[in-house]
């Protein structure tokens, strides 16, 4: 209990610190690549019971995320568009025997298979939201590079 109550008064803090009180409108919370956006304005209230964090405003449930599943935060000074969320999605592109892979959350990982299923390589995304796939070791052959929001096939020629 009172780890809990470690936890809860440093996350104040740090939201206390960072914010700018003047130009900070919104509260961007990012769960498992899940994104929610709630207006401070609004008096949202955060409670952690037992590892889970939970923001209501109004008394209406507006987020449930673990802790150990990792939790990121940041304030805005307005809305995030629907035109940046499409900007921030995964993509990937290949070129030159290489799967580039960006806007992933950092830490999951990448894995190649071959067509009959077989594990032949995999890499975690970098802090930056990025991985490099080399598949020119592989060999020739159809490949199937899946992530967790992303699958794609690979001919390497």
């Amino acid at each position: 209990m009172k780890k809990l109550k470690f936890y809860l008064m440093l996350l104040v803090m740090l939201m206390a610190t960072t914010a700018k009180a003047d130009s900070v409108k919104y509260l961007v919370l990012n769960s498992g690549g899940e994104e929610t956006v709630i207006a401070l304005a609004d008096n949202p209230v955060m409670t952690i019971n037992e590892g889970t964090l939970k923001v209501t405003v109004a008394g209406v449930e507006k987020l449930s995320a673990e802790l150990s599943q990792g939790l990121s935060y940041s304030f805005s000074e307005s809305a995030p568009t629907a035109i940046q969320s499409v900007m921030n999605e995964e993509s990937s592109r290949l070129e030159q025997g290489h799967v580039y892979i960006a806007h992933a959350h950092e830490g999951e990982t990448v894995r190649v298979f071959t067509v009959d299923g077989k594990l032949v390589a995999s890499q975690r995304i970098n802090s930056e939201g990025t991985a490099d796939i080399d598949l020119t070791a592989l060999g020739k052959g159809l490949f199937i590079v899946k992530s967790a929001k992303t699958s794609i096939k690979v001919m390497n020629k």
